[in-house]
Order: structure tokens, then sequence, then C-alpha cells
């Protein structure tokens, strides 16, 4: 009975998991199996065919190389010639005329012996003449006779003067000048033609190539071509492959290269092929791809559409009511009448917005009670602070019969406690928050005379208006006065100073106090963010900071660095609330 049931109403991710499956998996297993067997076996078909057409034309060739260098020799046993290279310059011209002409008859032999060789030639130092197959010079080309007798580390080939020879020299020693040197050149021609075979005309081409002396001989491939080859076979080299097949980049164009390495004559031979070229009969398997592909993009269509109405749009709405929230005083609802999953999360989204509407509004006043009670408690605490003080100082002035400071003092204590103690409202403007500093201050200059010097910059815009909370400035002045001032020898200078940046308000406190290190900063520092106040009870920082953030934020309040006078520097981070019809007194005196 659980099965039928869940068969009538089946879940969302069951619904997704057999459409999907039934519809897209059989098109493009079937697709890929027949594209991957395909592509399997005809790229390996034609790559194998590209590697023995390498393989066959290296062996022949090196056996035809074989077969030259190995027939060299038997001239070396010659007696016309090595008579003609000993004593060549002491018989007759008549014998010497027959020695040649029998020389020749054997290069002429040898020429024609095999496709492959374009001349032979013998060079006789002793009678400064070369014998070929078809002439008698008069001299020897010598730059041509110094290259055949050169060290040939790079194979028996010797490339010279965009030519192929191969050389031997009689006697084979290299303490010894030869008696003459016996040249084979190779058609250039006929290697090409050779090369032009391995791989189908158009589709590709083949080179053969000498890393050790740095040469090449190539149909139709151009010399950058030719650089890109030789790299691609130092890298295999260099690796220990010298015989393989990989893939490079050439003109833009991917080719499958076959290359194979002969320790005979020393050289690769590089066969590169087009892969569109050796993968041009899937061009059939492709069609029948797009044909397959395009059914399944509108399988996939009416697959999306009917995703759209299982899940999209129920989505859609929940997130859209989601959103609702935040911008709207009623909490939206959602409809219950859906037997999905969507049918239970709607529920629990109707049961939730119940739950936050009285949640949240228990919490905002709450938070509201709190801050204010806070902030009642907070300024009770800082309200205290001078009072102590400022008798002790009226008594000495009464005492010293100073009537007039004294009058001037009760007239200054008067203002200032009566900004105190005025618990009207929580914020007043900011003018009048700087002036009650002022206050402050001037009471301090009857209490400590000129043994402190204050300058209080008040810039032109205070007038602009602006509320702040009661009582964040005076404090952090008094801080100065006791910690600073009261333990300080020589005379001490204090400078108040204010920026605006945006709705920004920062309010600068430094003094020049010579008792504070860089340590002690960053533990002032360190309290502030843990909510103690070891700077003393009566200061009241810790309460003004604290007070700050409540009102202002986490990124507002105070933070301490050093002054550039020396001292301590206090800097206040503020948000003013700029409100035309604010209602907010102008003035509290």
């Amino acid at each position: 009975m659980k099965l039928i049931e869940k068969l009538k109403n089946p879940s969302i991710f069951l619904k997704l998991f057999l459409t999907f499956f039934l519809v897209i998996a059989p098109l493009y297993l079937i697709t890929l199996s027949i594209i991957k067997k395909g592509s399997e076996g005809i790229r390996n078909e034609m790559t194998e065919s590209i590697k023995a057409r390498t393989d066959y034309f290296m062996n022949m060739l090196e056996r035809e190389i074989d077969r030259i260098s190995a027939s060299m020799p038997e001239y070396v046993v010659d007696q016309d010639l090595r008579k003609l290279s000993a004593i060549g310059n002491q018989i007759s011209e008549y014998e010497r005329l027959e020695l040649v002409n029998a020389l020749q008859r054997r290069l002429y032999l040898m020429k024609y012996s095999s496709l492959f060789i374009a001349d032979a030639k013998a060079y006789i130092p002793l009678i400064g003449r070369t014998v070929s197959s078809t002439n008698y010079d008069a001299n020897i080309d010598l730059p041509e006779f110094e290259a055949l007798q050169r060290q040939k580390s790079g194979g028996p080939l010797i490339y010279w003067d965009n030519r192929l020879f191969l050389a031997l020299d009689y006697p084979s020693n290299a303490k010894r000048k030869p008696i003459f040197v016996l040249g084979i050149e190779l058609s250039i021609k006929q290697v090409n033609d050779m090369l032009a075979t391995v791989v189908t005309p158009g589709e590709g081409s083949a080179a053969l190539i000498n890393l050790k002396q740095d040469w090449s001989v190539s149909n139709y491939v151009s010399a950058s071509n030719v650089e890109e080859l030789k790299r691609f076979l130092q890298i295999h080299q260099d690796k220990g492959d010298r015989n393989g097949m990989s893939t490079m980049s050439m003109d833009g164009k991917r080719m499958i290269v076959s290359y194979r390495f002969s320790p005979a004559i020393n050289s690769y031979l590089v066969t590169f092929t087009p892969e569109t070229y050796v993968l041009g009969a899937l061009t059939t398997l492709k069609k029948w791809f797009w044909v397959m592909s395009a059914a399944s993009v509108l399988i996939i269509i009416l697959f999306s559409y009917s995703i759209n109405n299982v899940i999209r749009r129920p989505m859609n709405k929940l997130v859209r009511t989601f959103n609702r929230m935040g911008d709207m005083p009623t909490y939206p609802t959602l409809p219950e009448n859906r037997k999905d999953e969507f049918g239970f999360l709607y529920r629990g989204f109707n049961d939730m917005v119940e739950r936050l509407k009285s949640l949240i509004q228990e919490v905002y006043e709450q938070k509201i009670r709190s801050q204010r009670s806070e902030l009642k408690r907070l300024q009770s605490q800082i309200n205290p602070h001078f009072l102590y003080n400022c008798f002790f100082v009226l008594c000495r002035l009464i005492k010293t019969v100073d009537t007039e400071r004294a009058y001037q003092f009760c007239t200054y204590m008067g203002n200032y406690f009566q900004y105190v103690t005025r618990d009207r409202v929580d914020e007043i403007p900011l003018a009048l928050e700087i002036k009650h500093a002022q206050t402050y201050l001037d009471i301090q200059s009857v209490c400590v005379g000129e043994r402190v010097r204050v300058e209080f910059e008040v810039p032109d815009w205070l007038d602009e208006g602006g509320t702040v909370i009661r009582l964040v400035l005076q404090p952090i002045i008094e801080n100065a006065y006791k910690h600073v001032f009261e333990k300080q020898e020589h005379k001490g200078f204090l400078w108040i100073h204010m920026e605006k940046d945006g709705d920004v308000l920062f309010v600068h406190v430094e003094d020049n106090g010579s008792m504070l290190d860089d340590w002690t900063i960053e533990r002032l520092n360190g309290w502030l963010g843990q909510g103690e106040d070891e700077l003393g009870e009566s200061n009241g920082i810790t309460n003004v900071h604290r007070r700050i953030q409540l009102r202002y934020g986490e990124d507002c309040g105070i933070v301490f660095d050093r002054s550039l006078l020396g001292g301590l520097h206090v800097q206040i981070k503020l948000r003013p609330w700029y409100e035309e019809d604010a209602d907010v007194p102008v003035t509290d005196r």
C-alpha cells in the first residue's frame, strides 16, 4: 500500500530523476558509444597506416644508404685509384689518362647502381684533380673536399651547401692526410620524391631531419615548420622517446606526427598529417550525432517546461514571498493546497512568519528599552566624575580670597553641571556638545593655569547642525588632564581638531605626553575591544566607547594611536544625524 501511495504522489526528486533518466540517458549513451567506437577504430587504423608507411620508407632508406656505404670500400683496394693517388705525378701523361678512364668507368657504374646517387667523385690531391663519373676536372673544389673530410659524428651522411654526401677517405687515419677521398653525392630530388610518397599528396608532408648536424631535407615544408619539428623531436629525444606518434599544433592546425629515428644514419624520418584528414571518415557519424543532438534539444525543451511547472514556479513564488517580507509592513503568506514537498515548505513558511511577527516585535521593544536603560545608566556614571574635583578647586580659590576667579569658576561650574544633569533628550546639537567641552576647558584653565596650553580648532561647518549623543568629547579631554598633565613636569599641550568624511565625523584629541609607549597604546585598544576600562573608572572612556557603538554601530567608537605631538592620539568616530525637522533643542544653556 505504501509503494502504491508513493507512486500516486511521487516526490519532486523522483519525478526529476525518472524524467531525466528515461529521456536523456539512452539517447546519449547510444550516441556516445557510436562516436567513441567509430573514432577509436578509424583513428587507430589511420595512425597505424601512417606509422607503417613511415617505418617502411625509413627501412628502405637505411638499406639503400647501407648498400651504397658498403660498396664504397671496394674502390679503396682498386689498384688503378691507389696508383693514381700515390704516384700519379711520376707516370707519363698517357698512362695517367688510362688510369683516369678506368676510374671513370667504375664511378659511372656506381652512379647508376642506385636512384639515390646523383654523382660519384674521387678527389686526388697528388695530381690536383677531381675525377667524376662524367668529368675530369683540372682542379679540386677545396671547400667541398674539406667538407667531406670532416668528423662524421652526426652519422654517415654529410650535409654541405644544401647537398647530401657519403664520403670515404683513404687512409682513414686522423693523423695523416688522405691520399684520396671518395665522395658520393645523393640526389636531393630523389629523396624529396621518396618523402612525397610517404604520405598522401596534399594531405600531409614528410621530412628527413638530423638534429646532430642540424640539417633537414623536406618536401614542401616551410622553414618555420621545420624548426617547429626540430624542437618537437628534441623534446622527445630528451625524454628518451625516439620512435612513436604524437600530436602538435602547426600553422593553427592540429597535426598527427609520426617519427622514427634511424641509428644507422643518425636521422629522423618525420611525417605529419592534419587531424581533420585522419578523422575525416567520422563526418557521417558527426552528422548523425547532430541529428540526435537536435532531437535531444527538443526533448530537453519539453523536459524544461515540465521542470518549470514542477519546481521553478513554486520556487519563485517562495523566493518572491521571502523578498516581500523585508519590503512590506504586513507579512505575506503562501497557499497551503499543494500536496508535494512545496506544500510542506509553504505551510512551514506560514508558521515561521507568524512566529517571526511576534518574536521581532518582542525583540525590538526589548532592545529599545535596553538601549535607553543602558544610556541612562552610563550617563549617570559619567555625571559625578568631575563634581568632586570642582569643589576642591573652589575651596582653594575662596581660601586665597581670589573672588573674581572664584565667581568665574562658579559660573563655569554652573554651566557645566546644568548641561550634564539635564535628561530631557539623549541627543543634542553638535555645536552644543562642542560648547560643553570648551566650558570644561575653561574650568581646567582655572585649575592648572598656564601649565597646559590648549588649541581647539572649531571648523566653520559646525554651524550646519547635526546631532550627536551627549558627553562624548569632555570625558576624553578629562582623561588627558588626569593621566598626562597631572604627572608631567614640563608644560602640556592639548590639540583638539575635527574633520568630516561624508556622513562620518572624526574628532581628534592629541597631547604631548612623554610617558606612553607603543605597547601601552596597543594594550589600550585591546581593553576597549574587550569592554574593559583599565584607564580608571572616573574617566569613563569605555563608557563613551560603548555608548557610541550602541548608537552608531560597531564600526564607530574610539581608537588609540600615537600622536604627532609625541603623546596619545584619541580618535572619536561618529555619525551625526542631520534632519531639518528634528525635534531637538538648538541650545540647552
